[in-house]
């Protein structure tokens, strides 16, 4: 049996989404688990992809919950296309998108960022796109990014000369600890225009701009997480 409670808010549909999509994530496991053996052999990592997502789901339904009791979402944000269209972003992240802790509370963040209105206005259409884009990283890009927002946010570190001190300062600071790790990364941040490319193709020298090779979209997207972060690290008040 679930252990997720029942919701009490007859106007909240989303809650109910929530919950219903939780229990079937349960049972779907439950399904998978009672197979033949083979079957099961097969379906392991499944199991555990879905076990994931259902716990990272419960977070998201109490949360949520939170910020209905405190009246920090509106009954009538639940019917706005942006709600909707970020609400279908966060579940396919979470029942196809191999969840983890580092991209689930970007994602979260936003989510509930937004559903709250004191970031953005419900009309905005950059949530959603802010969701769509973070969905697709893998957990070490959201290292390298994460990084990189923190070393700019203390000012505390100096603009790199090359490439490869560029490497070095991440690789540091992000606790990766190998340059060939963030060079990973760091193609395809440039490929999702979220850092500066380089100017040339070898470690000669890099784009540093304002933010250490962060552009503008990845400025913003860093930002709004961080307005969300600052009112309680997603604990409403």
């Amino acid at each position: 049996m679930s252990d997720i409670a029942p919701q009490k808010d007859a106007k909240d549909t989303t809650s109910r989404l929530l919950q219903e999509t939780a229990i079937s994530l349960v049972e779907g496991i439950t399904g998978v688990a009672a197979s033949n053996r083979s079957e099961l052999i097969l379906s392991l990592s499944y199991i555990f992809q879905k076990a994931r997502g259902g716990t990272f789901l419960k977070v998201l339904l109490k949360e949520w919950g939170k910020y209905r009791e405190k009246g920090r979402v509106k009954d009538d944000y639940l019917n706005t296309e942006q709600h909707q269209e970020c609400l279908q972003e966060m579940l396919e992240f979470l029942d196809r998108g191999n969840p983890d802790t580092r991209r689930f509370s970007i994602l979260k963040a936003i989510f509930l960022g937004a559903a709250t209105e004191s970031i953005s206005s419900r009309d905005s259409i950059l949530p959603q796109q802010y969701m769509s884009l973070c969905k697709t990283l893998s957990s070490g890009e959201a290292i390298v990014l994460n990084a990189t927002f923190a070393l700019t946010e203390r000012g505390d570190a100096a603009p790199p000369n090359s490439a490869t001190d560029w490497l070095d300062m991440i690789a540091k600071e992000s606790g990766l600890g190998s340059r060939e790790l963030v060079e990973i990364h760091e193609r395809k941040l440039i490929e999702k225009n979220l850092l500066t490319d380089r100017i040339l193709g070898d470690r000669s020298g890099v784009r540093n701009g304002d933010r250490l090779r962060l552009t503008p979209l990845a400025v913003a997207i860093c930002m709004f997480i961080k307005a969300f972060d600052e009112n309680g690290d997603g604990q409403p008040k």
